[in-house]
């Protein structure tokens, strides 16, 4: 449903990391240089999974920080921190998030 990227060979910053969002409500990390993705971040089974609509990068300014924040079709926004593989913040804004 959703796709960022970030970093490489380009700003020389970290790998060069894609982050996807799906239906199933899953935010996965992927490394071109690897046929699996690196990362995978499954919402609470005790909730019915929300349809991922945005999801983009943060904190890629240098190699230590990595987040990424992602939006939901039930208006959910959620900030991961990719160092912990946690949520850092949420919030819910009454409305389906189509960009972020």
């Amino acid at each position: 449903n959703a796709i960022d990227g970030i970093g490489g060979n380009s700003c020389s910053i970290g790998a060069p990391e894609i982050v996807t969002g799906g239906k199933d409500g899953s935010i996965k990390i992927w490394d071109p240089r690897v046929e699996y993705a690196v990362i995978t971040l499954d919402p609470d089974k005790s909730t019915s999974a929300r349809d991922c609509w945005a999801v983009a990068f943060g904190d890629s300014y240098n190699s230590e920080e990595r987040s990424v924040l992602a939006g939901f079709d039930n208006g959910d926004v959620k900030l991961f921190d990719l160092r912990t593989n946690s949520m850092r913040w949420e919030t819910n804004c009454k409305n389906g998030v189509t960009s972020v």
